[in-house]
C-alpha cells in the first residue's frame, strides 16, 4: 500500500508549505535593488492601515471634518482632528492676533501647527486644482514611501539586509504609523529625520543643514534634534582618539550644531513677529494642557494620578529600562550616533512633553529602536512582532483616530 505522501492530489500539500521554499524567496528578494525591497514592505503597510481606515470609517459618526451631515467618507475621515488645522494654516495662514478668552488666556490657534506640510499641500493644490484634503493624505504618503527608502539605506550600514528590512517593517506597521496615511505632517517629518540622520552618519554635516531646516519647519522636533547634535559633538571630540575627528570636520559638524539650534527658533521667532508676543508660541502650545505649562514634573504627576504613589517608581522604571535597551548591546547594533539621537529625543520628550494618548505618535521618531527589535532572526518572532502591531493598529484607529461627538481623545 502506497504512502500518503504518494497519492494523487496530496503531493502538492507538503511543497506548497515546503519552509525551505520561502528561504528561497527571501533570499531571492533579499537581491532586489534597496528601493524595490523598501517600498514593496511599505506598501504593503499601507494596504493595512488604509484597509483599517476603510473598516473603521463605516461606524465613524458625521463630525465637524465631514463633509456632509449624514456620512463620514473615507477621504473625510484620512482629515480628521489635527489635519483640520493644517488646512487652515494652508488657506488662512496664521492669526497676527492671538484669540483669548475672557480671562486674557490664549486659546488654540494655528501657532501649534508648523508650516512645511501645509505650504507643500497647499501649492500642490493650487497647482492642479485639486482640493487640499484630496492633497494631504496623497503628499503624506508619499513622504512616508521616500523615508522608507533613507531608512532601509540607514539600517543597512550596521546590520544585515534581513535585519534592516525587519526592521523597516516593524517601523511601517507599528500601531501609530497609520498616521502616515492622513493628512498629519509626521511622514515628511520622518523623511526629513531619516534622510538627516542618514547625511550625519556619512558625515556630510553641511548637506545635512538644508534637510534640518526643513525638518524644523514640519513639525517640533528642533529642540530634540538640537539635543541630539550636542550629545553627538561631544561624544565625537570625547572619542576623538578612537575615531578620527578632523579640524575641518569639527568646523562643519558644529556650523550644524548651531544652525540646528537657530533653525528650532524659526517658527516660534516667526509667532513672535507677526503677533508682538514673544511667548506667542508657548503660550499657543499651552493652551492644549489646560493654559499653563510645566517641564519634567508633568511625567511625575501623570504617572502618580494614573497608578498611584508607584507610579513614579513605575516611570523611573520604565526610563532606566529604555536607556538600557538603547545602551545594551542590541541597542549597540543601532550605531553610537543613532543611539545618541534616541537619546536626545528621549531627554526632549521628558523635559518637554505632557503625557496624553498622544504619546505613542511622538514615538515615531525613535524609529531607530526597531533595529533592537529586528536583531531576532525567528521567523515566529518576526511573524508575532508584526501580528501584534496589525492588531494594535487597528485598536489605535478604533479607539484613538475614530471620533465621538462632540469630543473625545486625540490620537
Amino acid at each position: 500500500m502506497r504512502e500518503a505522501r504518494d497519492l494523487p492530489g496530496i503531493t502538492l500539500v507538503p511543497e506548497a508549505f515546503d519552509s525551505s521554499r520561502f528561504s528561497r524567496l527571501g533570499v531571492l528578494f533579499l537581491t532586489l535593488p534597496l528601493w524595490v525591497q523598501a517600498l514593496s514592505v511599505y506598501v504593503a503597510s499601507r494596504i493595512v492601515s488604509v484597509a483599517i481606515f476603510a473598516v473603521v470609517v463605516r461606524r465613524q459618526e458625521p463630525a465637524s471634518w465631514s463633509s456632509s451631515p449624514v456620512e463620514t467618507t473615507l477621504g473625510d475621515f484620512l482629515n480628521f482632528w489635527d489635519s483640520g488645522w493644517y488646512q487652515r494654516v494652508a488657506e488662512e495662514g496664521y492669526p497676527s492676533t492671538l484669540p483669548v478668552t475672557e480671562a486674557g488666556t490664549v486659546t488654540e490657534n494655528q501657532w501649534a501647527f508648523y508650516p512645511l506640510h501645509p505650504a507643500i499641500v497647499g501649492d500642490i493644490a493650487a497647482l492642479t486644482g485639486a482640493d487640499y484634503d484630496t492633497v494631504s493624505p496623497i503628499v503624506s504618503t508619499i513622504a512616508a514611501g521616500l523615508a522608507s527608502i533613507v531608512i532601509l539605506a540607514l539600517f543597512r550600514r550596521y546590520v544585515d539586509r534581513a535585519q534592516a528590512l525587519t526592521g523597516l517593517a516593524f517601523v511601517m506597521f507599528f500601531p501609530p504609523a497609520a498616521v502616515f496615511s492622513t493628512g498629519y505632517a509626521e511622514a515628511l517629518t520622518l523623511l526629513l529625520q531619516s534622510l538627516a540622520l542618514l547625511l550625519i552618519v556619512e558625515r556630510r554635516y553641511l548637506t545635512a543643514v538644508p534637510v534640518v531646516f526643513l525638518m524644523d519647519l514640519s513639525r517640533p522636533v528642533g529642540v530634540a534634534f538640537s539635543f541630539f547634535l550636542l550629545f553627538h559633538l561631544i561624544d565625537r571630540f570625547v572619542r576623538r582618539r578612537d575615531e578620527a575627528y578632523p579640524v575641518g570636520e569639527a568646523i562643519r559638524s558644529w556650523t550644524l550644531g548651531v544652525l540646528s539650534c537657530l533653525a528650532a527658533l524659526v517658527h516660534p521667532i516667526h509667532a513672535w513677529l507677526a503677533t508682538g508676543s514673544l511667548t506667542a508660541y508657548t503660550d499657543t502650545e499651552a493652551a492644549w494642557h489646560g493654559g499653563s505649562s510645566t517641564y519634567l514634573v508633568q511625567w511625575l504627576a501623570a504617572a502618580n494620578g494614573l497608578v498611584g504613589p508607584f507610579g513614579p517608581l513605575l516611570l523611573v522604571g520604565l526610563i532606566v529600562g529604555m536607556t538600557a535597551l538603547i545602551f545594551s548591546p542590541a541597542g549597540a547594533r543601532m550605531g553610537r550616533t543613532l543611539q545618541l539621537y534616541c537619546l536626545g529625543y528621549g531627554v526632549y520628550l521628558l523635559i518637554f512633553f505632557t503625557p496624553q494618548t498622544s504619546t505613542l505618535r511622538l514615538l515615531l521618531p525613535l524609529f531607530p529602536v526597531a533595529l533592537t527589535l529586528a536583531l531576532v532572526r525567528s521567523r515566529g518572532y518576526r511573524a508575532a512582532v508584526l501580528s501584534a502591531f496589525v492588531v494594535l493598529q487597528i485598536v489605535w484607529v478604533a479607539y484613538l483616530w475614530h471620533f465621538t461627538p462632540p469630543a473625545d481623545l486625540p490620537p
